[in-house]
């Protein structure tokens, strides 16, 4: 049997993501980058199953309207007027140039990746160098009335299209001067027709989108109209084409994605025409960005999900990404039973609420006697945005980190129902910036993974915290890459700190020193943790492959060579959410707690492992069944599915309870703005 828990079912965490802006595709790593109206940007790896590698914390005076790659460099430009390259290790803006023109609506890379081309709001399109160390200004097209809203390169480099209200021209690159202007029409003599999008295909045709929901199709030589769709009931507000150039997909307000399809004519003399082939409806709200990654057509907008559609290939699966980030947001000190939420600017501390009751019937609920209560509410200096934050074990100590500083807190123990915060101040000038933090089993320390890819052990004091050591990976690694996941033993001795590339490395605190490094693989380590009593590391991977490896041997465990000799279940194996969380059950260590945001598993080491052919059964479909057929049917997988933003799941100290916090989607969906009006069948 799996056992039974009590469970405090919180869901009193209002964290609310924010609507994506824009979407830029590497093609060489296979991953996107989505700015959100915050000014953060998320980096996902498609091909680690969807993995959210790195989260670039936004500033309040910052906005991301366009990104581009150039690489695996990334470029960003928005309404604060500046064109930033972000340090993809540290995670922060690297430097920024100006755009010498205002507000940035647009940018796009050549071909050949070595110039930016920037549309601002002055009305004049600017073109950048990329060099190997910075970018720098090179020249400026002729100036239009109208503000850029919209371009992009043909293949060849030599010509350029831009949209702005009224108005689409062709530019010649090398003297800056339009070759051709194309009048768009109005609906309303006094309403301008704003172009949101163009694309400019090998053959010279350009496509438009513009503010009367039309999709036109231009000869790109002569200016005249080929053909025109209405097929939107409001604003086209971005467009993506297929590498070969036959495919079209267009969506904004109204918010469907519609695709067209180029069809060629019945002979040589013919003219092809594009047709619309279908539309999907996967957004409820304006949808602001669509990108073309080769399998998918990623879109995401107002309603803040990220969306992949597959392009062509039976058998794959559409993608429903939810907006929550996969690094953690809520914190459980163990022994105080408080929890600690991680919003973009502020802290919540709140103590859990408790009943009297020892026991009840499965799945019931039991009588609160203590409603929770909130201890502590704490803003950020200038609201700068958390990178990550952590709690002690006893609830005293609470720490977080921005991407300039770590600042620590002590909570002195009060009765009361608001705690005093009690700031530490004196912290060492060699202490880093986080990444990820956690504080000891004992709280006597603090360990962090900086944004240098090391990881340093603060032992924590009031009047004079003490930087103990910094461990750097060892001497075969040039360069560490970010850190994704970090873990500390119970007994403070052992910690583990998993890289990006693959690679996880596993420190000695009592000796300071690195003690070994696990067998490297392709996949992130999306989860991590220590056993309770055992020098045992158990690392989950972003392609759900899972490992138990012993630290001190320095080989993997009997049973993780066991996993790995008869091979996990397809059904476990093609799931479509990565593991964000792995924790052992305190009070039965052969218990394993993994955790997405769709569901929770508890995997049981005593029990066999299911075959690869055998039906691969959860919790709801074995409670359905009969109880002999449910016994013969059990094997070590326990999943408990239905969740759709499950943002934590852990025991408390003496796991006979579980702690699970879960944001209701429609909690979300309900403080968004009002959708496009739409008359709708039997309405």
């Amino acid at each position: 049997m799996m056992g039974e828990f009590r469970l405090h079912d919180v869901r009193f965490f209002r964290y609310m993501p924010k609507a994506i802006h824009s979407i830029a595709h590497e093609g060489t790593t296979n991953r996107v980058a989505v700015s959100r109206s915050d000014g953060s940007i998320e980096i996902y790896s498609i091909s680690d199953n969807w993995f959210q590698e790195k989260i670039i914390c936004g500033d309040a005076g910052r906005s991301v309207e366009a990104m581009v790659w150039v690489g695996q460099r990334l470029f960003s430009a928005g309404l604060h007027g500046d064109i930033i390259e972000y340090d993809m290790s540290k995670l922060v803006p690297k430097y920024a140039v100006d755009s010498y023109g205002g507000a940035v609506w647009c940018m796009a890379a050549n071909n050949t990746q070595s110039s930016i081309a920037v549309g601002s709001e002055d009305g004049c399109v600017r073109l950048f160098e990329v060099t190997e160390e910075e970018l720098t200004y090179s020249r400026a097209f002729k100036k239009q009335e109208e503000r850029i809203l919209s371009l992009a390169w043909h293949e060849s480099g030599e010509v350029l299209v831009t949209g702005s209200c009224d108005n689409i021209r062709v530019w010649d690159v090398a003297t800056g001067l339009p070759t051709l202007r194309i009048k768009v029409e109005r609906l309303v003599r006094t309403r301008e027709t704003i172009v949101w999008c163009v694309a400019i295909l090998r053959d010279f045709t350009i496509i438009s989108g513009d503010s009367l929901g039309k999709t036109r199709f231009w000869n790109g030589k002569h200016g005249t109209l080929i053909q025109s769709h209405h097929c939107h009931k409001a604003d086209v507000l971005c467009m993506c084409v297929s590498k070969d150039e036959t495919l079209v997909w267009t969506a904004g307000v109204d918010p469907k994605i519609i695709r067209f399809e180029k069809v060629a004519g019945k002979d040589d003399s013919s003219r092809a025409t594009w047709v619309r082939h279908n539309v999907a409806n996967r957004h409820t709200h304006d949808v602001r960005a669509l990108v073309m990654t080769g399998e998918y057509v990623v879109s995401g907008g107002v309603s803040m999900n990220l969306v992949a559609m597959p392009v062509g290939k039976v058998g794959k699966q559409s993608r429903n990404i939810l907006p929550f980030p996969q690094r953690r947001l809520v914190h459980v000190a163990q022994t105080a039973g408080m929890l600690l939420f991680q919003y973009q600017t502020r802290l919540e501390l709140w103590r859990l609420g408790s009943t009297a009751v020892v026991s009840g019937v499965p799945d019931g609920r039991l009588p609160i006697n203590q409603d929770p209560v909130l201890l502590l509410d704490l803003k950020t200096k200038n609201m700068q945005q958390i990178v990550c934050s952590a709690v002690g074990g006893c609830g005293s100590w609470v720490a977080y980190s921005d991407v300039q500083h770590v600042r620590l807190f002590h909570l002195p123990k009060d009765e009361g129902v608001k705690v005093k915060v009690q700031r530490v101040r004196c912290l060492p000038v060699d202490l880093q910036p986080a990444h990820h933090m956690m504080f000891t089993h004992d709280a006597s320390g603090l360990v962090i993974a900086t944004n240098q890819g090391t990881v340093q052990f603060l032992h924590v004091d009031t009047v004079h915290p003490v930087l103990v050591h910094t461990f750097v990976p060892p001497k075969s690694v040039t360069r560490p890459s970010t850190i994704s996941a970090l873990t500390v033993s119970s007994d403070s001795q052992w910690i583990a700190a998993a890289h990006l590339d693959g690679s996880v490395h596993v420190y000695n605190v009592q000796a300071r020193k690195h003690q070994c490094s696990l067998p490297k693989h392709a996949s992130p380590v999306s989860a991590l943790t220590f056993h309770p009593t055992r020098p045992w590391l158990m690392a989950v991977h972003a392609s759900q492959q899972l490992f138990e490896f012993d630290v001190v041997e320095c080989q993997y465990t009997d049973w993780s060579r066991t996993v790995q000799r008869e091979g996990l279940h397809p059904e476990w194996l093609k799931r479509t959410e990565v593991v964000t969380q792995v924790v052992y059950n305190p009070a039965n260590p052969t218990q394993i707690l993994l955790q997405d945001q769709r569901m929770f598993c508890i995997l049981d080491k005593d029990k066999n492992l299911p075959k690869a052919r055998s039906h691969f059964y959860n919790r709801e479909k074995l409670m359905k069944m009969d109880p002999a057929g449910r016994e013969g049917a059990r094997h070590a997988f326990a999943i408990c599915r239905g969740y759709r933003a499950l943002l934590h799941l852990s025991f408390l100290q003496d796991g006979a309870e579980l702690v699970s916090v879960e944001r209701p989607i429609k909690a979300v969906t309900d403080k968004l703005p009002p959708t496009l009006s739409q008359k709708r069948f039997g309405t």
